[in-house]
């Protein structure tokens, strides 16, 4: 038989711990399912300092009055646990719902049956007051009206520890250790709160050793909440991004089953369907939006109605799994491309007219000019029509950068080792017809991997802006550093003028703040292309510009 003082001071102790507990997480009152655990507390302190006076109580009136204390607080003790389960673990809207007040209803009415035991005897019969190892136990029958007040407390008892077990297997380390102790700690009162139901055990039912077993229950919620701060990290939190995640993006999202039926889906999604929650639900989806989704696809473009009109979605499918790893579903992204297809259209076909169109128009022109030049000999009618065949050439020009653009920015390249020096004269020859006009320095054996038509084409555009509006000398310099590779391109011109850096440092062109032409604008998408960075450095004395490239 376990010692009487074990017993007295074990009791004592657990509700002194209890009362500890308490104070060290009353500045987290405010956290979710704080509250209810802090009340979970009082009853479980109202239940273990009670039944612990009472074990040296020997009158029979004042014993019973204490007894039926701890009666009271045990379903309290149990319901607010699962308060604070449900609080805690992100599930706070079902503590105003009828799921959690039918649990409060029901633990009032065991109080009120408890208290009331004299008019019905339901609960127990026989109440005595006998001497164990010196202390006072008692001897009374437990009625089935007691067994129904301890039954339901262990039912909320066991949903709590579900949850938050729940969150064990959910949720990740993040909530793991914390989460197992205050679940566990849970169980160890509450077995033997059954033993001493059913009479089994050392001393009982006369002495009902639950109190003292809740030593180790307080043991290990220091553990969970002091040591380890467990109101500190929640996992309501992520829950409630999870959920969130889905239910408020804007983006349509979709999940479905193995078999591609309908499980849940965000309010972006229901206009996508044309149909509620409650009537997509357990419905094929690709017999909603008329069209056959293959959600093992890595990525598919589908043309759907939606709105009255056929828009345009990229579907990035992702395979659901539960924690045992099994496939048991898909989540489905609908990502609404219609806009950029459009844009992408408009583009294409931009493009082709100044590609081609633009240019051989600009080409016939050109050729008038230069012929009616040639018939006319007055000299200010010859320098007008030089001027247009001036123009027209850049014209063309431009057209020809356009090109150049889509061929080295607008389609995916392959990134390889480049030679610099190879790399870096070829661009210099590429804008000048004077190899002699700018100094190389380039590092023997000098590389960096990077896609070699961009590489060149951000060159180019930089000498050739320095040859046509610097002056000698030009010089293009290329070293190692610690971010990897920089070309420096230097001229002793006027430098770039403000208004035409001003869109690049802003990103955007207006009517009023723009560039006049592509060269910078293709240097600077170059660079991003690549992965480094360009500055210019402009003075009186000229312009630098600096391009850094990482080393891979």
């Amino acid at each position: 038989m376990i010692g009487r003082w074990v017993v007295l001071v074990g009791s004592f102790a657990a509700g002194f711990g209890t009362v500890y507990l308490f104070a060290r997480l009353w500045p987290y009152r405010e956290r979710p399912g704080a509250r209810w655990f802090l009340a979970s507390m009082v009853a479980q302190t109202t239940w273990c300092l009670s039944y612990a006076v009472a074990l040296l109580v020997f009158d029979p009136t004042l014993r019973l009055a204490l007894e039926l204390l701890t009666l009271v607080a045990m379903p309290w003790t149990a319901v607010c646990y699962l308060g604070f389960a449900l609080g805690y673990t992100g599930r706070t809207a079902v503590l105003s719902t009828w799921l959690y007040r039918v649990p409060l209803a029901l633990t009032v009415g065991s109080n009120l049956l408890v208290l009331s035991n004299g008019a019905h005897g339901l609960v127990y019969r026989g109440f005595d007051v006998v001497s164990v190892a010196g202390l006072a136990g008692t001897e009374y029958t437990h009625e089935p009206g007691l067994f129904v007040v301890l039954a339901f407390a262990t039912l909320w008892v066991v949903l709590g520890v579900f949850l938050l077990f729940d969150t064990v297997l959910s949720y990740g380390p993040l909530f793991r250790r914390e989460a197992l102790a205050v679940g566990t700690s849970a169980t160890i009162p509450g077995i033997t709160l059954l033993l001493w139901l059913f009479g089994f055990g050392p001393a009982m039912p006369a002495l009902n050793l639950t109190p003292l077993f809740f030593l180790p229950h307080v043991a290990l919620d220091v553990y969970a909440f002091v040591g380890n701060d467990m109101f500190e990290f929640l996992p309501g939190t992520r829950r409630a991004g999870e959920q969130a995640a889905i239910r408020d993006l804007g983006t349509p999202v979709v999940i479905v089953d193995t078999e591609g039926r309908v499980v849940t889906l965000n309010a972006a999604a229901e206009s996508l369907v044309d149909a509620d929650e409650r009537a997509a639900l357990t419905q094929s989806l690709s017999s909603l939006l008329d069209t056959e989704i293959d959600p093992d696809a890595d990525e598919q473009r589908l043309s759907i109605a939606a709105g009255g009109e056929r828009r345009q979605y990229d579907v990035t499918p992702a395979r659901l799994t539960d924690p045992g790893g099994d496939h048991v579903g898909y989540t489905l992204v609908f990502q609404d491309v219609t806009e950029a297809v459009r844009r992408e259209q408009r583009l294409t076909v931009m493009n082709r007219v100044l590609r081609h169109n633009l240019r051989n128009d600009l080409t016939v022109v050109k050729g008038y000019v230069e012929a009616a030049s040639d018939r006319i000999d007055d000299p200010e009618t010859e320098s007008m029509l030089s001027t247009a065949a001036t123009t027209a050439d850049d014209l063309v020009a431009t057209g020809a950068t356009v090109r150049d653009i889509e061929t080295a920015i607008g389609t995916d390249g392959e990134r390889t080792t480049v030679d610099l020096d190879t790399l870096v004269r070829s661009a210099v020859d590429d804008a000048s017809a004077d190899a002699d006009a700018v100094a190389v320095s380039v590092p023997e054996g000098l590389t960096v991997a990077a896609e070699p038509d961009v590489l060149a084409l951000i060159l180019a555009e930089i000498v050739e802006n320095a040859l046509a509006h610097g002056d000698d000398p030009v010089s293009v310099a290329v070293d190692r550093t610690a971010e990897g590779v920089e070309v420096v391109v230097a001229d002793a011109g006027p430098g770039i003028p403000d208004h035409e850096l001003s869109p690049l440092r802003s990103g955007t062109e207006t009517d009023l703040d723009h560039g006049s032409g592509l060269g910078l604008w293709v240097v600077q998408w170059g660079v991003d292309r690549l992965g480094g960075t360009v500055a210019f450095d402009t003075g009186d004395d000229g312009t630098t510009v600096s391009l850094t490239l990482p080393a891979t």
